[in-house]
């Protein structure tokens, strides 16, 4: 009887290392199909996708993705997705060329000031002054942050105190290009830095007229919050804040000095439809304004732009005014890698002109592009006129490569045969797309 106790005690006993394991295989299965649940994972839309060392263009490539591949998101920044590749390399991608179900929309909170209140270009206390809001006002709230509060203002982004925010508990949609300039904001102000590349001076103003608060050396480090044209305002280590020239400081690159795409797919492009609201531009033979089909051949464009995965904002996306100055802004404020510029010509005379023309005002920073679109829009179906030199505004005013097409005389009844056909449209859009392409395979060469 003691023979046998023992026996089953020694079985006892070996049946526990094999619970054990159980046991722990049943927690790990458990905290994986949780970790698992609660990852978000995102699909590649374009057809190739870049994966770079860093969440930018300024970082190298380390491999790409096809299209379909999903990939699990492990942070963000800057717009950029950091993801987790085959073979468990990590890396980062831009968010625009995925597609991601649980995303944040393009809503923005809708409320009132409750009291006048400044509009800043970041959210310190200290920073660049852009305006002020007076009490009652109504605005677009895109994202809150402890004390502050970002908001649409003025076609950009800006912050302003939460205290003086009082949301009404509605949302509205943020249109395509103040979503865009929203986000550019925020990732300027998301751990950006710059260093000096020699001894040089912080300013108490954006501006060479600007008082001198102090002289910096070579080698410092500046974390930027914000931007005003050609100059960074920056935030020393010992938190004294004023405005450096961007021409003496360098930004992080990893190895590379570009800041350009080298595919279609992952660039910023702003389409700028002509005239809009009160604007209503030339008149055809008709009557019918050029307003009209500046949009919708900027539409048709934008469909084919974002199909071949290109980001594209637009500086209007109905019929509203948008003024000027306000459009190569957009362009700088989303850092574009071209801005295009959508018209149609009008002559003294109807049907005394006809074709299409590709102007540019830099020799150095557009003639490229337009070199490329006006090969790619040659067999477009009106005739070539060629590269021209025009003093736009948008175009004289715009610190990003940008060309101004006119396609075709909107007062010729032959140019505007075509014109006003959804056929020429997507022809256009098309040869844009093309001309882009190579603009950006020629590794878009000034």
């Amino acid at each position: 009887m003691r023979k046998e106790q023992c026996q089953a005690e020694r079985s006892h006993l070996k049946r526990w290392p094999l619970i054990i394991l159980t046991t722990t295989l049943l927690i790990i299965a458990v905290v994986t199909t949780a970790l698992l649940a609660n990852t978000r994972n995102v699909d590649v839309d374009a057809t190739v996708v870049n994966v770079r060392r860093g969440p930018g263009l300024a970082y190298g490539v380390e491999g790409q993705v096809t299209h379909g591949a999903r990939l699990a998101i492990l942070g963000e920044k800057n717009s950029w997705y950091r993801v987790r590749l085959p073979g468990n390399k990590v890396g980062w991608v831009a968010s625009w060329l995925v597609n991601n179900n649980e995303a944040t929309t393009g809503d923005a909170k809708t409320g009132v000031t409750t009291a006048a209140v400044n509009v800043r270009a970041s959210s310190t206390a200290n920073a660049r002054k852009l305006g002020t809001l007076k009490s009652g006002a109504k605005i677009k709230v895109v994202y809150q942050e402890g004390a502050w509060s970002q908001i649409i203002y003025d076609g950009t982004a800006a912050w302003i105190s939460s205290k003086y925010v009082k949301l009404d508990g509605a949302s509205t949609n943020v249109s395509t290009s103040d979503q865009a300039l929203a986000n550019a904001s925020a990732a300027a102000a998301a751990n950006l830095s710059v260093t000096t590349k020699r001894n040089a001076n912080l300013r108490n103003s954006a501006g060479i007229n600007g008082s001198v608060a102090k002289n910096l050396p070579a080698n410092t480090k500046l974390a930027v919050i914000g931007e005003s044209g050609e100059w960074y305002e920056v935030k020393t280590n010992s938190g004294t804040t004023g405005y450096v020239a961007s021409w003496v400081v360098t930004t992080p690159s990893n190895g590379t000095s570009t800041t350009t795409a080298t595919s279609l797919s992952e660039a910023t492009i702003v389409l700028d439809p002509g005239h809009g609201g009160s604007d209503t531009g030339a008149l055809s033979t008709g009557d019918k304004y050029e307003k009209t089909y500046t949009l919708r051949t900027a539409e048709a464009i934008r469909s084919a732009l974002a199909a071949a995965g290109a980001n594209v904002v637009m500086t209007r996306s109905s019929d509203t005014f948008v003024s000027l100055a306000k459009r190569p802004k957009i362009a700088h404020q989303v850092k574009a890698d071209a801005f295009i510029s959508i018209h149609f010509d009008s002559s003294p005379q109807t049907n005394e002109a006809s074709g299409h023309t590709v102007y540019y005002y830099s020799s150095k920073k557009d003639i490229s592009l337009a070199r490329n679109l006006n090969t790619a829009l040659k067999g477009v179906g009106t005739p070539s006129r060629g590269i021209e030199f025009g003093d736009f505004e948008v175009l004289r005013d715009n610190q990003q490569p940008s060309v101004l097409l006119e396609m075709g005389y909107i007062n010729d009844n032959s140019d505007f045969s075509k014109i006003r056909t959804t056929a020429y449209q997507q022809r256009v859009a098309a040869d844009v797309v093309e001309g882009l392409r190579s603009y950006f395979e020629n590794g878009a060469q000034h």
